[in-house]
C-alpha cells in the first residue's frame, strides 16, 4: 500500500520487527561488500529488498500520489560476478505525482531520503543526476538491501515521479536458469489475487 496516512498498528509493529531482524542479520559491511553474502539466500535478498521498497513508499505523503505507474521484482547478476551466480533482488516501483506537486517533486524525495537518513543510512547524489531528474542513493550497515529514489520533473511525454528501486545483498546461486532463480521469478509473474 502507497500512502503514509494509512498505517495501523500492526503494520507499524511489522515494520518494526522487520527493521530490528535485518539489523540483526546484517554482516559488518552491510551492502556495500560487492561479494556474496554466504548464509544470505537470494529468497532472503529478495524479501529484504521488497520490505524496503514498500517501507519507503509508505513513507510519501498520501496528498502527493496519483498512482503507482509499474512496479519490477528481478533478480540480476552482482557486478562482482559477470557469471551470474551471486545474484540480488532488486525491486522497484514508480509513482506518478500529483500535477500540483509536481513543481516540488524535489523537496518531496529529499524528504523522503531525509527520513532514511535520520535513522543512521547514508545518503549520495548519483552522478547521472541533472536538473530535471535526481538519483539519490542510500545506503546502511546495518540493512541487507540498499536504496536508490529517482525524483523526474515532467517532461516531454513524461509525467512527474518518484521511483523507488531496493536492491538486496548479493546471495550464491546455481545461476540464472537456477531452479532456485527461476521459481522466485516465476511468483512475481504470478497473478495476484
Amino acid at each position: 500500500m502507497v500512502g503514509g496516512g494509512r498505517k495501523t498498528i500492526g503494520g507499524m509493529i511489522a515494520a518494526a520487527f522487520v527493521l530490528v531482524t535485518l539489523a540483526g542479520c546484517a554482516s559488518a559491511g552491510g551492502v556495500e561488500s560487492p561479494r556474496a553474502v554466504s548464509q544470505v539466500t537470494l529468497a532472503q535478498s529478495k524479501s529484504y529488498a521488497q520490505l524496503l521498497r514498500n517501507e519507503a513508499s509508505s513513507r510519501l505523503p498520501e496528498i502527493v500520489l496519483k498512482e503507482v505507474a509499474q512496479s519490477s521484482d528481478v533478480s540480476v547478476a552482482c557486478d562482482s560476478d559477470p557469471a551470474g551466480l551471486e545474484r540480488s533482488w532488486s525491486s522497484g516501483m514508480s509513482i506518478l505525482i500529483t500535477n500540483s506537486t509536481a513543481p516540488r517533486i524535489h523537496a518531496v524525495a529529499d524528504e523522503l531520503a531525509a527520513s532514511f537518513v535520520a535513522q543512521g543510512w547514508t545518503s549520495n547524489q548519483d552522478a547521472s543526476s541533472t536538473d530535471t531528474r535526481i538519483v539519490t542513493e542510500l545506503t546502511s550497515k546495518a540493512s541487507l538491501a540498499a536504496i536508490q529514489i529517482e525524483a523526474a520533473l515532467k517532461a516531454e511525454g513524461q509525467e512527474p515521479s518518484i521511483s523507488i528501486t531496493a536492491t538486496g545483498v548479493c546471495a550464491l546461486t546455481g545461476g540464472p536458469e537456477s531452479d532456485e532463480v527461476l521459481k522466485l521469478e516465476l511468483q512475481e509473474q504470478a497473478p495476484q489475487n
